[in-house]
């Protein structure tokens, strides 16, 4: 990509920094397909950029660092083959379920020798694809710096089941909730502003005006008082927040 198309692409999709949540892009040229996955993603607490063509997501894809990619094969302007290979001439790793409707072996042997971790055919039941995202998130999961469990105080947050615990009991959060403590937990000890909170948990389109940040952060601040963790969110005026000043413990289980 060069640099008059970086810039012109940067003002559509602003470039994410590399960041410790899951993130996910989903691709589909079927609005309908597109918009159910990324909602069912999105429920389970990831944060989701969705294209509809096969251009847009190679675009997203070496823009941006994603803990896992879903590809439809089958797009209107490219095959995803061919987006597939040039994420991996690019050097990106990062782990690709493709799906189609296409069932062959042929076709199913040729998307997993050209680097694709996983391969689903269409349809697929909701719970299926959860476990198949949360496999393949784990393959990422297991190089990275951060593990597959953060524990800040006696609060811990499991980032492949997403569950939270407060000692051993726990937490009910909604999605975005839960999308939030991940990344304050994260950041743990550091002041995040409202900002970072638009551009790293809510969609890219969010409002930055509105003042539903500050609502959920309330929210989740009387969530996690009313179950006793510590430390806690604090706000800092015209700053931002800081969720309290205990280092974050990251671990990797094993298995």
């Amino acid at each position: 990509m060069n640099v008059s198309t970086r810039s012109a692409f940067a003002l559509r999709y602003p470039s994410l920094e590399p960041t410790e949540e899951m993130r996910l892009l989903v691709v589909d040229d079927d609005s309908a397909i597109l918009k159910l996955i990324a909602r069912i993603l999105r429920d389970d607490a990831y944060a989701v950029d969705t294209a509809s063509t096969g251009e847009e997501a190679r675009m997203l894809a070496l823009v941006n660092e994603y803990d896992g990619i879903i590809l439809d094969l089958q797009l209107g302007d490219r095959h995803g083959f061919e987006i597939l290979q040039e994420l991996r001439r690019n050097g990106r790793r990062t782990p690709v379920l493709l799906y189609s409707g296409l069932a062959d072996t042929e076709t199913i042997v040729r998307g997993l020798d050209a680097g694709a971790d996983d391969y689903v055919v269409k349809p697929i039941s909701n719970e299926e694809l959860r476990a198949r995202v949360r496999t393949l998130v784990r393959r990422g999961v297991g190089s990275s710096l951060v593990g597959e469990q953060v524990t800040v105080g006696n609060l811990t947050l499991n980032r492949l089941t997403r569950r939270v615990t407060c000692a051993t009991k726990e937490v009910s959060l909604t999605s975005m909730e839960l999308k939030l403590l991940e990344h304050l937990m994260l950041r743990a000890g550091e002041t995040v502003t409202r900002n970072e909170l638009h551009e790293k948990v809510w969609d890219m389109h969010f409002d930055p005006s509105s003042n539903v940040i500050d609502a959920h952060v309330a929210r989740l601040r009387k969530k996690l008082q009313k179950a006793g963790a510590s430390p806690a969110i604090s706000t800092r005026r015209g700053m931002g927040f800081v969720f309290g000043a205990t280092p974050i413990t990251p671990s990797h289980k094993t298995t």
